[in-house]
């Protein structure tokens, strides 16, 4: 398993971070979604305030970004 990194951004830097060891890249940024949408519907204090779940590698390099807001949508 590999470790992917999540991190709640805004236009002013990283809100909060978690690891989490997943298979690949594709259970990854399945991750990010359900991150995205499940915070859509408990923390309602990141709609509409342009946040996003992103991903990163083990390198710390952004492989992905989930917006909260679509999230919301199409939660």
């Amino acid at each position: 398993m590999s470790p992917f990194h999540f991190h709640i951004v805004s236009d002013d830097g990283v809100v909060g971070s978690t690891g989490q060891p997943v298979a690949d890249r594709d259970q990854a940024l399945a991750v990010a979604k359900r991150l995205a949408i499940d915070l859509a519907e408990e923390r309602k204090e990141f709609l509409g305030g342009g946040y996003f779940v992103s991903v990163t590698d083990d390198n710390e390099r952004e492989i992905h970004r989930e917006s909260i807001d679509s999230a919301e949508k199409s939660g």
